[in-house]
């Protein structure tokens, strides 16, 4: 009756953890993949207690079966099942393996969204040069006659012409390219964020990968070690066909799982070298730890940090210091430049030199620009009605992700505090009473694999607690593949060669 009861808080805790891993099924939709690797090589990610004995579910010992009436002597040292530990860091043990910061290295190296925004910041740069470049003079000969009478003409000379740019236009047109350059380099901050948020959560994502292949490998060999036994209770009359059918449906399931969780660790492996941008990168283990930290955000304090912060509303802001600059830049457009013209020369009809001066400049009394500078005013409405579009948009989206973070943060507590602890404890009660014959060994099977599904739903209650975190830390930038957006988008086009 003992371990029945077991079997009941067993089931009991599973139940629970149907609803505290509600989230599992989302997250696992988005569970990279990396290649599985060999036999001979040390993958092992999640590694046992020391106290724990291996169990062996493909030995050729023989399954023992076990009641109260049976009196066999038990090597019970065979049956200690390989049960993961009980939370904490978790690392990887080979040499070889990565670790997140050479990978966040390697990215900001190897990212090509990175070297597209910082073109974007040399192109604004080259623009705010040239827009505040004072025009040319322009040189050139100058002739009324040529040839009159077998002589050079009646003048002949030369001339120089120069634009005075009055308004301080050039000035007003280089702030405003460089409240350009301001913006791309914040546009470049951000990428590098995003990069680096999408690297983290790709990293988490494998390093969940691995640990559920081998919690699935754990959960493979019970598959196996449940069907020989029952393949034993059969001989002994124990059980039915039904039973052993049943085992072998057991065995399928966890093979077809073992096999999607390989693939699964292949396709993260994928994922995450593509934002790395090192295809080439071979296969390695991932060295890390998926165990969160004790100290939590709260709402008001996520919020401030992201409106105060964040890339996005700086570089909106950014912008409408720029339309800003743009409509004053605009409405001094109709004030002349000043064109002079100095030539000089000889006439050779009179044997005498002249020089002349011409001043000329535009009267603004048709086009004064007015078109212009309704433009940039309507974009400079738009650019302040973004700034506002934008802060409300972080505020939900940051609202969406406090949920899911709040939620992580709930699971992984139970989990670790209250689930495992009650779970590898009913194991341990089963598999003492084992020892002691006071139990059968399908009973403890079905413990393990309990306490081994708990495992697997606290991996995905860790990684959905990374991804939630990384998005809300990382000012919910992501994207490390994507384009950058540019500096200035839509809004007002320079209608001359020259930048303005």
């Amino acid at each position: 009756m003992k371990s029945k009861n077991l079997i009941s808080i067993l089931l009991a805790i599973v139940s629970i953890s149907g609803c505290a891993a509600s989230t599992k099924r989302d997250v696992a939709n988005q569970i990279g993949k990396k290649p599985v690797p060999a036999e001979n090589e040390t993958s092992q990610v999640i590694v046992r207690d020391d106290a724990e004995a291996e169990y062996d579910a493909t030995s050729e010992t023989e399954t023992r079966l076990v009641s109260h009436q049976e009196s066999i002597e038990l090597p019970v040292e065979k049956y200690d099942p390989l049960l993961l530990p009980m939370p904490g860091d978790v690392l990887a043990s080979q040499s070889t393996a990565i670790s997140l910061d050479e990978l966040e290295a390697l990215a900001q190296a190897n990212n090509p969204t990175l070297v597209q925004a910082a073109a974007q910041v040399e192109a604004s740069r080259g623009a705010a040069y040239q827009a505040g470049l004072y025009p040319n003079p322009v040189v050139g000969y100058a002739s009324d006659q040529i040839g009159i009478n077998g002589t050079a003409g009646e003048l002949q000379g030369a001339f120089v012409s120069q634009e005075f740019v009055t308004g301080g236009k050039l000035k007003l047109s280089r702030a405003k390219w460089t409240k350009q350059v301001a913006v791309a380099e914040t546009i470049l901050s951000a990428q590098y964020t995003r990069v680096l948020n999408d690297v983290r959560i790709h990293f988490y994502r494998t390093l969940a990968a691995q640990q559920l292949l081998a919690v699935q490998g754990k959960l493979l060999e019970n598959a196996k070690d449940n069907l020989q036994t029952h393949k034993e209770m059969l001989n002994l009359g124990q059980t039915n066909q039904s039973g052993l059918l049943q085992a072998e449906v057991d065995l399928h399931r966890a093979q077809l799982k073992q096999q999607a969780a390989e693939n699964d660790l292949e396709q993260e492996w994928r994922n995450l070298v593509a934002m790395v941008g090192t295809p080439e990168l071979q296969c390695t283990t991932l060295r890390g730890r998926l165990e969160p930290p004790q100290e939590f955000y709260d709402w008001n304090s996520a919020l401030n940090q992201l409106l105060e912060s964040s890339p996005e509303i700086v570089a909106a802001w950014e912008r409408v210091q720029h339309d800003e600059i743009t409509v004053e830049r605009e409405r001094v457009q109709p004030i002349p430049n000043i064109l002079v013209d100095v030539n000089f020369g000889h006439n050779f009809e009179t044997d005498n030199s002249v020089a002349g001066v011409t001043v000329g400049l535009p009267i603004p009394i048709f086009d004064k620009n007015q078109g212009t500078v309704d433009q940039a005013l309507a974009d400079l409405n738009r650019s302040r009605a973004d700034v506002k579009r934008l802060e409300l948009s972080l505020m939900s989206r940051l609202s969406t992700e406090f949920r899911n973070y709040q939620t992580a943060c709930q699971h992984v507590e139970t989990y670790r505090d209250e689930m495992l602890p009650k779970g590898k404890q009913a194991y341990d009660l089963l598999h003492h009473s084992y020892k002691e014959r006071r139990a059968p060994w399908p009973d403890v099977l079905m413990a393990q694999q309990i306490y081994l599904n708990l495992q697997a739903d606290y991996i995905m209650s860790q990684l959905k607690y990374h991804e939630s975190e990384i998005a809300i830390s990382g000012m919910l930038l992501t994207g490390g593949l994507a384009e950058p957006p540019a500096p200035v988008g839509g809004g007002h086009i320079n209608a001359v060669p020259k930048p303005r």
